[in-house]
């Protein structure tokens, strides 16, 4: 009896001891994880069968600090030396056991012994894995997960070149956005950070260490997603990434397209590749009409081949290739015009291009207030001159329209005729008044961007100038200037009455007052009176007289050299 008391003490003792040994184990294996620096579990393998009887707290798991764009796919991912495992074997024992697969590849089991795992998928480690494990714990569960990818190292050739620290959850576009962003990884390649535009984003090639060579295309990946131009990168992969001359090898994709543009070309490059690159043709486009100039080796001669998307889309294109979409002529646009004023309600108003009238505007818009003044409406219309930058265009267009000139022969000609040029508008001339009394001559066609202004009747004219009390006169139909001088406060000291123009409001005309008649709305301008003094007068008279003498001298000269 005591012995049976003595073998169940030493066998307390024996299970603390080695619960005590693994506790150790674990928690040194965590602080490791914590510092990502995995190494493989150092577990005492031997009278593991003591594990069967123990329920030890759940083991705490490292947590993986990598950036992913997702779960990891289990038939892509690929397995190698340094990725962190958890092996859990649930049911009668429930442990989780950290295991990292050694740089041989391989994971070491307590118990079950050794898997090579290295290069395999995920699913096909789980698979081996979980076989084995099951082949000594049968009762129970066992699951294998992926804890933490590995990082390595991966060498650049070319732009960038150098040695730099990836993750196995990386793909190749993550390193090359590095590469392009950092100007000391420029530097290694004698790059400069405004060479940029020039890196190869098609033809980066990957050499694997089984010999296998990758062509990374980050234009298609983007366009199709297709995950084969931009794999995932592994440990001992050699990328290389070139140059490329944009003027020499190119392919330019334009027309009616999301996003048209000059490509690099890659060999292989077809019809639906163009496409692709360019995210697709827009709602107008013709594809049933699609333009591909090609030149020749010598650069003399071009070759136009019209295609059909759906028919060609396979077609194979050649290096410097130049596609483009063409658009359908799609006449049902939204085309509008604007109109404000005296109008009920004013506002934008679709038209079709050719064929909506003005009146047809101004009854949509509910016809003309009680206020609406005819005599000074205006239709405003875009002026067709030349397209430069804003800042140029008047100079430019002046310099343009001067240079056959037959009329400006001096400085106050060339003065007068750039003011024109600065303060053209695009009015087209309307008579609202015949328009709205039936005229059809007035009620032209409407053009997109067209501008109808109805006027307001202020029933006032203003009068500035030299008079006494400048400001707004109440209009009087058929008063003269005096009538209004007069309500303005008569003129003042120094007016030139005989200088008095009116200024018409819709033209901004000057008109002597005897030769139009005063309307709502115009101005009236009374000039200032200029007074010279003596030394003006004298120095005007003396050089009159020289003109006179000369004169004289030279008619005298005449008769003298006649006799």
């Amino acid at each position: 009896m005591n012995t049976i008391k003595y073998l169940i003490i030493a066998l307390v003792l024996f299970n603390l001891s080695v619960y005590t040994q693994i506790t150790d184990k674990t928690d040194k294996t965590n602080t490791q994880s914590q510092n990502f620096n995995y190494q493989t579990p150092r577990i005492d393998v031997s009278n593991m069968d003591i594990l069967r009887q123990l329920e030890p707290s759940t083991s705490y798991m490292p947590i993986n600090e990598q950036i992913m764009e997702g779960p990891v796919n289990v038939n892509k991912y690929i397995v190698g030396p340094n990725d962190v495992f958890s092996l859990g074997i649930w049911g009668v024992l429930n442990q989780a056991i950290p295991l990292t697969v050694s740089p041989e590849g391989s994971l070491i089991i307590p118990s079950v012994g050794e898997i090579n795992v290295a290069g395999s998928t995920l699913a096909e480690a789980k698979e081996k894995v979980i076989s084995k494990v099951r082949g000594r714990y049968i009762s129970g569960e066992v699951t294998l997960t992926l804890i933490s990818p590995r990082k390595f190292i991966v060498t650049v050739s070319g732009v960038g070149q150098g040695k730099y620290q990836m993750s196995a959850v990386m793909r190749a576009s993550g390193l090359m956005n590095y590469i392009m962003s950092d100007s000391i990884s420029l530097m290694k390649s004698g790059t400069s950070p405004g060479e940029r535009g020039r890196f190869s984003v098609r033809n980066t090639t990957i050499t694997r260490k089984n010999g296998q060579r990758v062509r990374i295309d980050l234009h298609k990946y983007f366009a199709t997603q297709d995950e084969k131009y931009n794999p995932f990168l592994l440990e001992g992969d050699i990328i290389n990434i070139p140059k490329y001359d944009v003027d020499a090898v190119f392919l330019v994709v334009d027309g009616a397209v999301q996003f048209p543009g000059m490509f690099e070309y890659v060999e292989g490059d077809d019809l639906e590749t163009a496409l692709q690159l360019v995210r697709g043709a827009t709602t107008a486009a013709n594809m049933d009409s699609i333009l591909i100039s090609r030149l020749d080796a010598t650069a003399n001669k071009m070759t136009n081949i019209y295609v059909n998307y759906e028919r060609d889309k396979h077609m194979p294109l050649q290096i410097n290739d130049r596609v483009y979409v063409m658009a359908i002529d799609e006449i049902r646009r939204d085309f509008k015009i604007f109109i404000w004023g005296e109008i009920l309600r004013p506002g934008p108003y679709p038209i079709s291009e050719h064929s909506t009238k003005i009146s047809e505007i101004i009854s949509m818009a509910g016809g003309l207030k009680p206020t609406a003044y005819l005599p000074i409406s205006e239709l405003y219309r875009k002026i067709d001159t030349m397209t430069f930058g804003s800042k140029n265009r008047d100079s430019t267009e002046n310099l343009f329209t001067q240079r056959l000139n037959d009329v400006i022969s001096n400085k106050d000609e060339k003065e007068y005729f750039e003011l024109e040029t600065k303060t053209k508008i695009g009015r087209v001339n309307i008579d609202f008044e015949k328009l709205m009394q039936g005229d059809k001559s007035q009620d032209i066609d409407v053009r997109p961007g067209d501008i109808i202004f109805i006027g307001e009747n202020k029933k006032q004219v203003y009068v500035y100038g030299q008079v006494n009390k400048p400001g707004y006169v109440p209009f009087k139909d058929g008063a003269d200037v005096t009538y209004y001088v007069s309500n303005a406060g008569g003129y003042g000291e120094r007016a030139d009455e005989d200088e008095v123009r009116v200024i018409k409001f819709k033209s901004r005309e000057w008109i002597d007052p005897d030769d139009t008649k005063i309307e709502s709305n115009d101005f009236i301008y009374i000039p200032k009176l200029i007074k010279r003094d003596f030394a003006y007068d004298i120095d005007l008279i003396a050089k009159v007289s020289s003109v006179i003498a000369t004169i004289l001298t030279l008619t005298l000269l005449v008769i003298q050299s006649q006799k």
